[in-house]
């Protein structure tokens, strides 16, 4: 338990640099925008990370053949190298040719004049096609340093670029989306540096069956990744799309703010799922780290959230100026979801470290709830966040009730064993 705490405060200290990374390339952004301006970029960005929701799987299915293969031959780890890499640059450059072709359809919904921040959003997206293939390698290899250190890269290269072309040139939403995916090729080159021991070697040949193998496994954990994802990022999308520019632009600056209540957090689950999936393949049923990585995350998450229903308005205007003090009200609801959210999040890590995906109901259950009241209400930015706080605290409940039950089933089966 000693390593494991020490494992996560080292994850808490470098992942969380890079989250303050990105929250002072929001402010440099947001400071030197206007509100519609503001709120536009991260439509944007938004519906890039909803677009490239399925990738979020591909760090954890990297890291859990990657930990198996090391133990047996790094050759295998080689060849998987360079197989993921190579089908992720595919991948890559067939999204953007589909998003390129549809660029008409998404100027319109997102209410862009002009094709350029498309284009450059697509290729922000692109980028993140690969950079989780070395990333997830380096968690598999549990260099954890080098995975922090290299996640935290990409954001530090992001508001560098945000200081040149947003602050200094002045070049507003495309010198932010610029700057997006100059962080994505420096944090690629970083992690390869972490990996320049392993390009070296000879790749053995990849076991038979191993891509049925990855595809089973990743359904569900593909499912219940993209829930997550629009979870946190389709109401930024839908107040874009709903409501008017100044509204979205206030419900963007809430929204930055309050999904520090998810990202500081939420990188404790690197080192969670490692963990349970070994305790799984080990035949352990232990519980002890999920309560600590559900605990920290409660008192992380929910500090942050209480801190913001006490003193929201002050800190939007410290950190956005007096032009945002009206999101003030939005950020104590959006926090208090985000920590929901975090919480709910670590449960949803343990079980695809299982691969126990019942609990993925609960997360259809909580985002078709989200969706079908937002269709019918959705006068104001303040309504839209409310019900996404329904949505997120029937997926938490529920998938907690049925961790609930399921530790019972087991304790049963254990009972009965032992009787006989």
């Amino acid at each position: 338990m000693k390593r494991f705490l020490r494992q996560n405060i080292v994850i808490l200290f470098l992942l969380n640099s890079g989250n303050l990374f990105n929250y002072l390339f929001q402010l440099v952004v947001g400071r030197n925008m206007s509100p519609a301006d503001f709120g536009g970029f991260n439509a944007l960005n938004s519906t890039m990370v909803i677009f490239a929701a399925p990738l979020a799987i591909v760090p954890l299915v990297m890291a859990r053949f990657t930990a198996r293969f090391a133990i047996a031959d790094m050759g295998l780890v080689r060849s998987l190298l360079s197989r993921a890499g190579l089908c992720a640059t595919l991948l890559a450059m067939v999204a953007y040719g589909i998003g390129a072709a549809c660029l008409p359809l998404l100027q319109a919904f997102l209410h862009i004049d002009s094709a350029t921040p498309v284009l450059l959003m697509l290729g922000v997206m692109a980028g993140s096609f690969v950079l989780p293939v070395p990333w997830g390698m380096l968690q598999g290899l549990q260099r954890f340093t080098g995975y922090g250190i290299a996640g935290a890269s990409n954001a530090l290269f992001r508001l560098l670029g945000a200081l040149l072309f947003v602050m200094a040139l002045s070049w507003g939403i495309n010198g932010a989306l610029l700057s997006s995916l100059a962080g994505i090729v420096a944090a690629i080159a970083v992690n390869c540096v972490f990996l320049r021991d392993v390009f070296p070697l000879r790749g053995s040949p990849l076991p038979k069956g191993l891509l049925k193998e990855v595809g089973t496994y990743s359904v569900g954990m593909l499912v219940s990744s993209v829930i997550v994802m629009i979870l946190g990022n389709l109401d930024l999308v839908l107040v874009r799309h709903y409501c008017d520019a100044e509204g979205a632009g206030l419900y963007a600056t809430a929204a930055i703010l309050g999904r520090i209540a998810f990202y500081l957090p939420s990188v404790l689950m690197s080192v969670l799922f490692t963990e349970a999936a070994t305790a799984k393949e080990s035949g352990r049923n232990d519980l002890s780290s999920l309560w600590m990585s559900m605990g920290l995350t409660a008192l992380l998450g929910g500090g942050f959230a209480l801190f913001c229903l006490v003193a929201s308005s002050f800190v939007v205007k410290i950190l956005f100026g007096a032009s945002y003090t009206a999101a003030g009200p939005l950020l104590t609801v959006i926090s208090a979801a985000m920590a929901l959210l975090a919480v709910a999040n670590i449960l949803f890590v343990y079980f695809q470290a299982r691969s126990e995906f019942g609990f993925v109901w609960f997360q259809v259950a909580g985002v078709g709830l989200f969706l079908g009241l937002v269709a019918v209400y959705h006068d104001t930015p303040m309504t839209v966040a409310w019900l996404l706080f329904s949505g997120i605290a029937v997926m938490l409940l529920g998938s907690l009730g049925w961790l609930l039950l399921r530790v019972r089933a087991r304790n049963k089966t254990k009972e009965v064993s032992h009787a006989g």
